[in-house]
């Protein structure tokens, strides 16, 4: 009985012991891991949890690169098995209380990723990542954004099991969206990709909202409806980014205010047109180019009217029909339209708009080509 007793307690004084000694060791591995992704940064933790048979917890951890970023992680843990032991596969990360802030104007947010080094020596091994309200305050040269996210993605399979996104602000390139919401998974609902507003310049496009999905590497909006230049849009949207980057738009067009049209893009230096107008547009490309595009709109009742201001446009106009350029100014002056028709395509790096009018004063056929358009 002694000696049992003598076995029980030097058991306990080991267990002690290794908990004691287990604290340095696991706060030493995690910062030399996470130091040799983040940089250049200081690294500092709080408490710890260790249970020896499924998990890891800690808490208050610190990533910081001064003058570039502060990451706060209010809980990390580290979720395992037996069988982890042989496939790292099976080991699960969980962060809680994510906030992330960024403040770099000299480089922004596209050269995130020369602060980090991701390689086969300090490459994830997690099998599972689930993050649970990552608050991004983002402040650089091209990208403000405040947003909340929530999301558990299978790493070796790269699918995500659920998404959950709360976007307070995002402005990127000249674009700015508003109170987006974004939810992905089994709960996701019908309507589960909303957006408040997206404005581009003095551009707005109000109540977007449709079905999205996430499928491998492509992301889909389907039945997407929204309001814009007192008209609507509705349509479906694709995007899949593997090796690069492709695109699909389909749009149908709902009575759209031509006027409004040209004054949110500043057209009137070039002309002043009136109506509405309704149609479809096929949209398909890569981030180099435009490999698809095709539009055919028509003209709603009881017409409008268009003048065009841009007397170089007329120039060549009546340079490449051989009539007077007097002629041509006097006949776009002031020109009522009942019906239109507008074609829009693609040759080469070259979009061609084709405009067809017809009116009590005649027919006005019109071509407006812009050379080595991008988007």
């Amino acid at each position: 009985m002694k000696r049992l007793i003598i076995i029980l307690l030097s058991v306990c004084i080991l267990i002690l012991a290794v908990s004691i000694s287990v604290k340095p060791i696991i706060i030493l591995l995690v910062r030399k891991h996470v130091g040799s992704i983040f940089v250049q940064s200081r690294i500092t933790t709080g408490g710890y949890v260790l249970r020896i048979h499924r998990e890891i917890r800690l808490f208050d951890i610190e990533i910081k690169r001064q003058g570039a970023y502060d990451i706060k992680i209010k809980e990390a843990a580290i979720q395992y098995n037996l069988f982890s032991v042989f496939k790292p596969d099976f080991l699960k990360l969980s962060l809680k209380e994510v906030k992330i802030y960024m403040n770099r104007p000299d480089r922004g947010i596209r050269e995130f990723a020369g602060y980090l080094k991701v390689g086969p020596g300090n490459a994830p091994i997690f099998g599972y990542l689930e993050v649970s309200g990552l608050a991004l305050d983002l402040n650089t040269l091209d990208v403000t954004a405040k947003a909340v996210l929530s999301w558990g993605i299978n790493l070796p399979a790269r699918t995500v099991d659920y998404l959950d996104v709360k976007l307070d602000i995002f402005k990127m390139f000249g674009v700015e969206a508003q109170d987006a919401f974004l939810k992905l998974g089994p709960l996701a609902g019908i309507d589960n990709f909303k957006v408040a507003q997206m404005k581009y310049d003095k551009l707005a496009i109000d109540d977007i909202k449709g079905k999205a999905a996430l499928q491998g590497n492509a992301f889909s909006l389907s039945g997407a409806s929204a309001k814009t230049l007192d008209g609507g849009i509705q349509g479906d949207f694709k995007l899949e980014i593997d090796k690069g980057i492709r695109y699909l738009v389909n749009l149908r067009c709902v009575a759209l205010d031509i006027e409004k049209f040209v004054r949110d893009f500043k057209l009137q230096e070039k002309f002043n047109m009136t109506g509405r107008l309704s149609g479809e547009l096929n949209l398909e490309g890569d981030a180099s180019h435009i490999g698809i595009l095709k539009g055919n709109f028509s003209t709603l009742g009881p017409g409008g009217t268009l003048v065009i201001t841009d007397t170089k446009f007329l120039e060549n106009m009546a340079h490449g029909t051989a009539q007077p350029v007097n002629l041509l100014v006097e006949s776009f002056k002031n020109y009522h339209y009942n019906n239109g028709l507008m074609t829009l395509g693609i040759e080469g790096d070259n979009v061609i708009l084709g405009v067809n009018l017809e009116g009590e004063a005649g027919k006005r056929n019109l071509s407006v080509v812009l050379h080595n358009f991008k988007i």
